[in-house]
């Protein structure tokens, strides 16, 4: 690495510092939400009926948690894309420490298929949302201790839920072999502001000076590039660019700034 790449990757530590101090402290508020999501919220879809859920220790029947979760995940989406899930999202911090083992790369085709997967996932989280009206479908533990009850849960719940809830894992469980599996592949919640990413205002860019040396992707724990599929403008590509050409910002016009 030149002396020079060495200083531009510098110059962003602290940006990377901040962006894994808040997706730590996040982790640390609604960690135990997502817990509890994935392993004894009764409906088929977890995190979006909290209101209606008759787990009454489940910190998502918190309004200010709830409210507040979804208002920054619209919020976030709309000015920058996906960035929720690369600096607010607990899921995203966990996958990332879990894919500092990965050691698997995928063939050009499958990573560029694949990704597409997380958007199957949300048809179908729609689907049970709305045509089968999120049904409940595991036994509601209102209380007693965490892990007996998840495992009263995994002992009647229905196929429907087992089947959602060992899908999620095995995804998970993937990637430790093949980088952020779960959030490239699978995750219905950030498929929804990777349409948005498309018009958002405010991204980690590239312009034209751009001529695919990758060095920005082997940055990148999600395997892209900036303005590209699964882009969470998390930052690490800012600085790993020899041509200089990756920025944050409005998208620049030829001919102008």
């Amino acid at each position: 690495m030149t002396p020079e790449k060495t200083s531009a990757r510098t110059r962003f530590i602290p940006l990377r510092i901040a962006n894994r101090l808040v997706l730590w402290a996040s982790l640390l508020f609604l960690g135990e939400w997502g817990l509890y999501g994935l392993f004894r919220c009764p409906f088929v879809v977890p995190f979006v009926s909290c209101r209606n859920c008759p787990v009454i220790t489940c910190p998502g029947r918190i309004a200010g948690v709830f409210w507040g979760f979804w208002g920054a995940w619209l919020a976030v989406g709309l000015l920058f894309g996906r960035a929720f899930c690369g600096w607010i999202c607990p899921g995203g911090l966990v996958n990332r420490l879990v894919s500092s083992f990965s050691f698997v790369r995928l063939p050009s085709a499958a990573a560029r298929t694949l990704p597409y997967g997380k958007f199957l996932l949300l048809i179908f989280a729609l689907a049970c949302w709305f045509v089968l009206g999120q049904p409940r479908t595991n036994i509601p533990i209102r209380i007693g201790e965490f892990w007996p009850s998840i495992g009263l849960t995994f002992t009647y719940a229905s196929g429907l839920w087992l089947f959602r809830t060992g899908l999620v894992l095995v995804i998970l469980a993937l990637g430790f072999a093949v980088s952020a599996a779960w959030c490239r592949f699978a995750c219905p919640f950030g498929a929804v502001p990777e349409v948005f990413g498309r018009l958002s205002p405010f991204q980690i860019r590239k312009t034209e000076a751009c001529h695919g040396c990758d060095a920005c992707r082997r940055a990148c724990y999600m395997r892209t590039r900036p303005e590209e599929n699964n882009c969470t403008n998390c930052g690490d590509c800012l600085g790993s660019c020899p041509t200089g050409c990756i920025y944050f910002g409005r998208k620049k016009h030829a001919g102008r700034d």
